[in-house]
């Protein structure tokens, strides 16, 4: 699945299946973009039958302020466009060996495959389903967030495989682009959707467990911190990922986002609660870790541990 499989040498030839799978994941997340604005809260103008987000449905003490959702769900959508509209460059630009999107095959149909899953599942349950069905959303936001990891994965390993291959060729700096470009935003978009299976997942305990909203919101803050640890200290201290991770930074931006969200949409200065203890205690948690792997990325770089920015 993960090995890199080159075509014979002068043979430039394109793959039309190929072809069809990297134009239609761009397209494809054009969709993604008017589901999400058209039917989410707020952006239903349009459609009466529009939804509202899962976690609007109950009252809880975790839902960051609106700002976060409009500047996560921006950088989201313009961090994906980017690396979409570069990996569309790869179809007339050509390496000693093909084709850019088929040697070095990175874009694996596999990635793709995966991300265009990954993306479509949370579309199609807006449209048809989350209306009759909503306190089961985080279902579909946790089965989104395991298959971006999972390409996110793929992607990562793609690109260190292949690494000889691009500065061979000439192609250092599509290393740095597919890096920046790709892998942060696949990062960006996993943990997102991770974030919106923690909301939704408060959700389904007070609807269905009936769980109070402070306990619920404490679970689903201690899922935010498993998962911000994954990606915070996954990639610095795991020796396999430190270098082909070590350039990662979008995760930072996400959780220092949430959790600074929820503080200042829920603290009361009179009325402090334990959950906006933990989410203070995260936020403060995330810009340390954030800084943490700034300083372990410098003392890298300057012994020369992981590959040097040309």
């Amino acid at each position: 699945m993960l090995i890199n499989k080159q075509l014979p040498a002068g043979e430039y030839r394109h793959n039309y299946v190929r072809l069809a799978l990297l134009v239609g994941t761009f397209l494809l997340f054009i969709g993604y973009i008017a589901v999400n604005e058209l039917y989410e809260y707020g952006n239903n103008h349009i459609f009466l039958n529009g939804t509202i987000r899962a976690e609007d449905t109950t009252v809880n003490d975790i839902t960051p302020s609106d700002w976060v959702y409009r500047s996560l769900n921006g950088l989201n959508y313009l961090w994906q466009f980017a690396w979409l509209l570069y990996s569309l460059t790869f179809i007339y630009r050509r390496s000693s060996i093909g084709y850019l999107y088929l040697s070095p095959n990175t874009l694996t149909p596999t990635f793709c495959i995966t991300y265009i899953i990954a993306f479509l599942l949370p579309s199609i349950w807006i449209l048809f389903f989350q209306k009759s069905y909503i306190a089961w959303t985080w279902i579909v936001y946790l089965v989104s967030f395991l298959l971006l990891t999972l390409g996110l994965f793929i992607l990562n390993n793609n690109i260190s495989i292949n690494q000889k291959i691009y500065e061979t060729d000439g192609f250092n700096r599509d290393i740095w682009c597919l890096r920046f470009f790709a892998q942060n935003g696949v990062a960006f978009f996993a943990c997102w959707i991770g974030v919106r299976f923690v909301l939704a997942f408060d959700t389904f305990l007070q609807l269905y467990l009936s769980f109070s909203i402070v306990n619920a919101g404490t679970i689903a803050l201690i899922l935010a911190a498993i998962i911000a640890v994954t990606y915070f200290f996954g990639p610095n201290l795991n020796a396999a990922l430190v270098e082909k991770c070590a350039y990662q930074f979008s995760p930072w931006i996400v959780f220092i986002f949430y959790f600074w969200g929820v503080v200042e949409n829920n603290w009361v200065p009179k009325s402090v609660r334990r959950n906006n203890i933990i989410a203070a205690l995260e936020l403060l948690a995330s810009v340390v870790a954030a800084i943490g792997a700034l300083v372990l990325f410098t003392m890298r770089y300057r012994r020369s541990k992981i590959d040097p920015i040309p």
